[in-house]
Protein backbone atom coordinates (compact mmCIF):
# COMPACT_ATOMS: atom_id res chain seq x y z
CA UNK A 1 0.00 0.00 0.00
CA UNK A 2 1.66 3.66 -0.97
CA UNK A 3 2.06 5.99 1.56
CA UNK A 4 -1.07 8.39 -0.31
CA UNK A 5 -3.24 5.34 -0.14
CA UNK A 6 -2.50 4.60 3.45
CA UNK A 7 -2.98 8.13 3.83
CA UNK A 8 -6.40 7.82 2.18
CA UNK A 9 -7.41 5.00 3.98
CA UNK A 10 -6.81 6.48 7.62
CA UNK A 11 -8.91 9.26 6.45
CA UNK A 12 -11.41 7.45 5.68
CA UNK A 13 -11.40 5.12 8.91
CA UNK A 14 -11.28 8.45 11.06
CA UNK A 15 -14.51 9.84 8.85
CA UNK A 16 -16.68 6.61 9.88
CA UNK A 17 -15.99 7.12 13.16
CA UNK A 18 -17.12 10.83 13.30
CA UNK A 19 -20.40 10.15 11.49
CA UNK A 20 -21.26 7.36 13.70
CA UNK A 21 -20.05 9.88 16.60
CA UNK A 22 -22.40 11.99 15.32
CA UNK A 23 -25.42 9.76 14.87
CA UNK A 24 -25.29 8.40 17.96
CA UNK A 25 -28.92 7.82 19.69
CA UNK A 26 -29.17 10.98 21.85
CA UNK A 27 -30.65 8.85 24.39
CA UNK A 28 -26.73 7.61 24.81
CA UNK A 29 -26.12 10.91 25.96
CA UNK A 30 -26.64 12.11 29.58
CA UNK A 31 -30.15 13.79 30.05
CA UNK A 32 -30.60 17.63 30.41
CA UNK A 33 -31.30 19.16 34.00
CA UNK A 34 -34.73 19.83 33.40
CA UNK A 35 -38.03 17.97 34.29
CA UNK A 36 -40.98 18.31 31.92
CA UNK A 37 -44.20 17.95 34.30
CA UNK A 38 -47.33 17.86 31.94
CA UNK A 39 -50.17 19.85 33.67
CA UNK A 40 -52.96 18.78 32.01
CA UNK A 41 -53.65 16.94 28.36
CA UNK A 42 -51.06 15.82 26.18
CA UNK A 43 -47.43 17.06 24.89
CA UNK A 44 -45.76 15.02 21.73
CA UNK A 45 -41.84 14.80 21.91
CA UNK A 46 -39.89 14.58 18.92
CA UNK A 47 -36.44 13.25 19.10
CA UNK A 48 -33.20 14.01 16.93
CA UNK A 49 -32.97 10.72 14.67
CA UNK A 50 -36.65 9.71 14.73
CA UNK A 51 -39.36 10.49 12.47
CA UNK A 52 -42.22 9.52 14.82
CA UNK A 53 -43.09 11.73 17.61
CA UNK A 54 -44.42 9.98 21.15
CA UNK A 55 -47.40 10.92 22.63
CA UNK A 56 -47.06 11.81 25.65
CA UNK A 57 -49.44 12.51 29.34
CA UNK A 58 -46.84 12.21 31.91
CA UNK A 59 -43.09 13.28 32.18
CA UNK A 60 -40.02 12.19 30.66
CA UNK A 61 -36.30 13.22 30.90
CA UNK A 62 -35.29 15.43 28.12
CA UNK A 63 -32.42 15.50 26.02
CA UNK A 64 -31.10 18.39 23.77
CA UNK A 65 -32.53 18.82 20.68
CA UNK A 66 -35.84 17.52 22.01
CA UNK A 67 -38.82 18.59 20.20
CA UNK A 68 -41.52 19.53 22.87
CA UNK A 69 -45.31 20.56 21.47
CA UNK A 70 -48.10 20.99 23.79
CA UNK A 71 -51.34 19.77 22.01
CA UNK A 72 -54.93 21.44 22.30
CA UNK A 73 -56.32 22.25 25.84
CA UNK A 74 -52.90 20.98 27.14
CA UNK A 75 -50.17 22.52 29.45
CA UNK A 76 -47.09 21.87 30.55
CA UNK A 77 -43.61 23.33 32.80
CA UNK A 78 -40.41 22.90 32.32
CA UNK A 79 -37.98 22.69 36.02
CA UNK A 80 -34.82 23.00 35.79
CA UNK A 81 -31.95 22.14 38.85
CA UNK A 82 -31.28 25.81 39.29
CA UNK A 83 -35.17 26.46 40.11
CA UNK A 84 -35.51 28.01 36.57
CA UNK A 85 -39.38 27.28 35.77
CA UNK A 86 -40.95 27.54 32.61
CA UNK A 87 -45.04 27.45 31.46
CA UNK A 88 -46.18 26.12 28.15
CA UNK A 89 -49.76 26.96 26.94
CA UNK A 90 -51.33 24.97 24.18
CA UNK A 91 -50.35 24.60 20.82
CA UNK A 92 -46.96 26.08 21.53
CA UNK A 93 -43.50 23.92 19.96
CA UNK A 94 -40.66 24.35 21.64
CA UNK A 95 -36.81 23.28 20.88
CA UNK A 96 -34.67 22.51 23.96
CA UNK A 97 -31.67 22.99 24.48
CA UNK A 98 -28.96 23.39 27.81
CA UNK A 99 -28.88 27.47 27.63
CA UNK A 100 -30.94 27.78 25.45
CA UNK A 101 -34.73 27.33 24.01
CA UNK A 102 -36.06 27.48 20.32
CA UNK A 103 -39.83 28.82 20.66
CA UNK A 104 -41.53 28.57 17.15
CA UNK A 105 -45.02 28.99 18.39
CA UNK A 106 -46.91 29.72 21.30
CA UNK A 107 -46.41 30.65 24.11
CA UNK A 108 -44.59 30.72 27.41
CA UNK A 109 -44.11 31.87 30.77
CA UNK A 110 -40.41 32.32 32.25
CA UNK A 111 -39.03 32.78 35.92
CA UNK A 112 -35.65 32.74 35.99
CA UNK A 113 -33.31 32.71 39.73
CA UNK A 114 -29.96 34.62 39.17
CA UNK A 115 -27.15 32.05 37.65
CA UNK A 116 -24.29 32.56 36.22
CA UNK A 117 -24.51 31.40 32.82
CA UNK A 118 -26.66 33.22 30.17
CA UNK A 119 -29.42 31.55 28.75
CA UNK A 120 -31.14 32.40 25.90
CA UNK A 121 -34.45 32.68 24.53
CA UNK A 122 -34.49 32.15 20.68
CA UNK A 123 -37.74 33.15 18.41
CA UNK A 124 -38.48 33.63 14.70
CA UNK A 125 -38.15 37.25 14.86
CA UNK A 126 -35.90 38.18 18.08
CA UNK A 127 -33.30 37.12 20.69
CA UNK A 128 -33.33 37.66 24.47
CA UNK A 129 -30.40 36.64 26.82
CA UNK A 130 -31.01 36.16 30.21
CA UNK A 131 -30.01 35.62 33.64
CA UNK A 132 -32.38 36.08 36.24
CA UNK A 133 -35.89 37.54 35.79
CA UNK A 134 -39.55 36.59 34.98
CA UNK A 135 -41.43 37.46 31.85
CA UNK A 136 -43.38 35.79 29.13
CA UNK A 137 -43.06 35.41 25.19
CA UNK A 138 -45.77 34.96 22.84
CA UNK A 139 -44.95 33.74 19.15
CA UNK A 140 -47.68 33.78 16.22
CA UNK A 141 -47.85 32.10 13.33
CA UNK A 142 -46.21 34.07 11.01
CA UNK A 143 -43.17 34.48 13.36
CA UNK A 144 -44.36 37.86 15.36
CA UNK A 145 -43.14 37.67 18.45
CA UNK A 146 -43.66 39.88 21.57
CA UNK A 147 -41.88 39.87 24.87
CA UNK A 148 -43.29 40.72 28.25
CA UNK A 149 -41.42 41.26 31.21
CA UNK A 150 -43.33 41.13 34.87
CA UNK A 151 -40.01 41.01 37.07
CA UNK A 152 -36.38 42.41 36.60
CA UNK A 153 -35.36 43.33 32.84
CA UNK A 154 -34.30 41.66 29.81
CA UNK A 155 -31.87 42.31 27.07
CA UNK A 156 -33.17 41.81 23.32
CA UNK A 157 -32.35 41.71 19.81
CA UNK A 158 -34.62 41.43 16.97
CA UNK A 159 -33.88 39.29 13.96
CA UNK A 160 -33.08 40.58 10.66
CA UNK A 161 -31.20 39.64 7.40
CA UNK A 162 -32.87 36.00 7.51
CA UNK A 163 -32.04 35.94 11.19
CA UNK A 164 -28.09 35.52 10.42
CA UNK A 165 -27.92 39.61 11.98
CA UNK A 166 -29.17 41.44 15.23
CA UNK A 167 -30.12 44.89 15.77
CA UNK A 168 -29.18 46.82 18.86
CA UNK A 169 -29.85 45.13 22.05
CA UNK A 170 -32.97 46.86 24.40
CA UNK A 171 -33.09 46.60 27.78
CA UNK A 172 -36.69 45.89 28.57
CA UNK A 173 -37.59 46.86 32.11
CA UNK A 174 -40.43 45.78 34.63
CA UNK A 175 -44.23 46.66 33.68
CA UNK A 176 -42.54 46.49 29.81
CA UNK A 177 -43.11 44.96 26.30
CA UNK A 178 -41.63 45.41 22.92
CA UNK A 179 -41.85 42.98 19.55
CA UNK A 180 -40.49 42.23 16.30
CA UNK A 181 -42.10 41.15 13.19
CA UNK A 182 -40.08 38.83 11.47
CA UNK A 183 -36.82 40.28 9.71
CA UNK A 184 -38.07 43.59 11.23
CA UNK A 185 -36.42 46.01 13.60
CA UNK A 186 -37.71 45.86 17.75
CA UNK A 187 -41.00 48.07 18.73
CA UNK A 188 -40.30 50.63 21.65
CA UNK A 189 -41.04 49.27 24.90
CA UNK A 190 -44.52 49.81 25.68
CA UNK A 191 -46.46 49.27 29.20
CA UNK A 192 -48.64 46.06 29.41
CA UNK A 193 -51.06 45.20 31.86
CA UNK A 194 -49.74 43.87 34.80
CA UNK A 195 -52.64 42.60 36.55
CA UNK A 196 -54.06 40.91 33.59
CA UNK A 197 -50.74 39.49 33.25
CA UNK A 198 -50.42 37.87 36.43
CA UNK A 199 -53.78 36.33 36.44
CA UNK A 200 -53.32 34.96 32.81
CA UNK A 201 -50.08 32.72 34.41
CA UNK A 202 -51.93 32.55 38.37
CA UNK A 203 -50.39 29.71 40.54
CA UNK A 204 -54.25 27.97 40.31
CA UNK A 205 -53.99 27.78 36.75
CA UNK A 206 -50.50 25.29 36.75
CA UNK A 207 -51.32 22.16 39.31
CA UNK A 208 -50.97 19.68 38.13
CA UNK A 209 -54.36 17.82 36.99
CA UNK A 210 -55.42 14.62 37.96
CA UNK A 211 -57.00 11.19 36.00
CA UNK A 212 -60.22 12.50 35.68
CA UNK A 213 -62.77 11.02 33.35
CA UNK A 214 -62.92 14.45 31.65
CA UNK A 215 -59.27 14.52 31.51
CA UNK A 216 -58.88 10.95 30.04
CA UNK A 217 -61.57 12.07 27.54
CA UNK A 218 -59.67 15.08 26.80
CA UNK A 219 -56.30 12.58 26.22
CA UNK A 220 -58.22 10.25 23.78
CA UNK A 221 -60.11 13.01 21.24
CA UNK A 222 -56.22 15.03 20.69
CA UNK A 223 -55.03 11.15 20.40
CA UNK A 224 -58.18 10.66 17.28
CA UNK A 225 -57.64 13.95 16.27
CA UNK A 226 -53.97 13.64 15.59
CA UNK A 227 -53.71 9.59 14.73
CA UNK A 228 -56.89 8.52 13.86
CA UNK A 229 -59.00 6.12 15.77
CA UNK A 230 -57.03 2.93 14.62
CA UNK A 231 -53.61 3.70 15.77
CA UNK A 232 -52.93 1.71 18.56
CA UNK A 233 -52.02 4.81 21.23
CA UNK A 234 -55.92 6.02 20.43
CA UNK A 235 -57.00 2.41 21.03
CA UNK A 236 -55.78 2.33 24.05
CA UNK A 237 -56.35 5.52 25.40
CA UNK A 238 -60.42 4.94 24.37
CA UNK A 239 -60.24 1.05 26.42
CA UNK A 240 -58.49 3.42 29.58
CA UNK A 241 -61.31 5.96 29.21
CA UNK A 242 -64.06 3.32 29.17
CA UNK A 243 -62.65 1.31 32.08
CA UNK A 244 -62.97 4.59 33.89
CA UNK A 245 -66.55 5.26 33.37
CA UNK A 246 -67.03 2.24 34.63
CA UNK A 247 -65.52 2.45 37.59
CA UNK A 248 -67.34 5.81 38.32
CA UNK A 249 -70.10 5.41 41.15
CA UNK A 250 -73.33 5.46 40.10
CA UNK A 251 -75.40 8.25 40.50
CA UNK A 252 -79.27 7.89 42.31
CA UNK A 253 -81.65 9.49 40.55
CA UNK A 254 -83.15 12.60 41.69
CA UNK A 255 -86.87 11.86 42.92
Amino acid sequence: MTERNSTLWLAAILLTFAIGAMAAEPEQLPPMDVKLNIVAGQVKLTRIGKTLSDVLTTGVPLFPGDLIETMRESKAELVYADSAVMRIKPLTLIEVQPFALKIFKGKMWHKFTKRGTEFVIDTPSLVAGIRGTVFDVAVSSRGKSVISVMEGAVAVHSKIRNGSQRDSPILVRQGFSTHAESGQALFPPYKFNSSKKSAEWGEAEWVAGDRSVEQLALNYYNLRYEYGVDDPRTVDALRTLEEAKKAMPSQKKKK
